[in-house]
């Protein structure tokens, strides 16, 4: 199972479709997190509001040390 997701060069729409496909593959196999690289730009601006729309992502925050990356939470009870 990959748990890290790349949106470079991907389309607005093409980066939403992606971004709940891999947040629904984390959770169907169990996984607490993943990360999702995303740079700086509108996919960024918009990701938020992408993962708050999941009732099972628990949280997420960007890395530190890279803010063009998401760290991504589940609540996989």
């Amino acid at each position: 199972m990959k748990t890290e997701l790349d949106l470079h060069g991907l389309r607005l729409e093409e980066a939403e479709a992606e971004v709940m496909r891999f947040v629904d593959q984390l959770y169907y196999h169990g996984e607490t997190s993943g990360q999702i690289i995303h740079g700086f730009g509108v996919i960024a601006e918009k990701l938020p509001q992408w993962l708050k729309s999941y009732p099972y992502v628990k949280s997420f925050e960007r890395t530190p040390f890279n803010p063009g990356v998401t760290h991504v939470f589940l609540d996989v009870a």
